[in-house]
């Protein structure tokens, strides 16, 4: 890796750094670097703003390490070298030695199966990571964008949705609290509720009170609601939303 590449790397620390979501090696190689790079500490200072006020909205702390679990499964994933096995003989062998040559071989085989499964499995850890990392930058980026909106509505049962919203990216942040977990075979969507006689958009599964992006905000785009929804979730919302946030004329059109 050239030494551009590395401080590159470096550089891109930032959003998980702010949002508490490196793992600790990473951790104290940023922030050693943080102490003599003005760019990276201005760029956590705004985006440690914008957690902030997520978090005020929400009454919740900064969300948690987003690659923790991921990055568990790539340490206890064992990546050993497979030992060299015998040489291949033309010679006649003698019967004696048929057994042991084919335990070899099933040996072989079922270490090049494994070995073949680890690499699948590595793949999509990567993939589970660069998703990670994507939606951990585009949190940053809405959090920390200048104009950022808070926003967040609660009922009477304490159940609430908070969203911040940059209408300069036609994002949002969105988080709920106190809904509590869903019923079996049921799970939470959440929804873009547009103008009148315009069918609700689907923004996604929420998985317990984790932030979620919402994009394609714009002219239009009235109110965020969550809803109760079969397994896998729905085409159009089937309930009631639980709960649900008004989006003000002047944030988005």
């Amino acid at each position: 890796m050239s030494p551009f590449t590395r401080i590159r790397r470096v550089h891109s620390l930032a959003v998980p750094y702010a949002l508490n979501a490196l793992e600790p090696r990473e951790l104290h190689r940023f922030e050693r670097h943080l102490a003599r790079c003005a760019a990276c500490a201005a760029e956590v200072r705004e985006l440690a703003a914008g957690t902030e006020r997520l978090g005020r909205a929400t009454a919740r702390p900064a969300p948690d390490a987003l690659r923790e679990r991921v990055l568990r499964d790539v340490r206890t994933t064992a990546q050993e070298r497979l030992p060299a096995g015998p040489s291949p003989r033309r010679t006649p062998t003698p019967a004696v030695r048929r057994p042991l040559l084919l335990a070899t071989a099933g040996t072989a085989a079922i270490a090049l199966v494994g070995a073949v499964l680890l690499g699948v499995q590595l793949h999509r850890t990567q993939d589970r990571l660069d998703a990670e990392r994507a939606r951990a930058q585009s949190i940053g980026e809405v959090l920390a964008a200048p104009d950022a909106r808070t926003s967040t509505d609660r009922d009477e049962r304490g159940r609430g949705i908070s969203a911040v919203a940059a209408p300069g990216l036609h994002r949002a942040v969105v988080t709920v609290s106190g809904l509590g977990a869903p019923p079996e075979g049921r799970v939470r969507q959440l929804w873009v509720m547009a103008d009148q006689g315009a069918a609700p958009r689907s923004a996604g599964l929420l998985h317990g009170e984790q932030p979620v992006v919402v994009t394609g905000l714009a002219s239009g785009s009235r109110a965020l609601a969550v809803t109760d929804e079969p397994e896998g979730g729905s085409a159009r919302p089937t309930t009631t939303p639980l709960v649900q946030l008004a989006l003000t004329s002047d944030v988005f059109g």
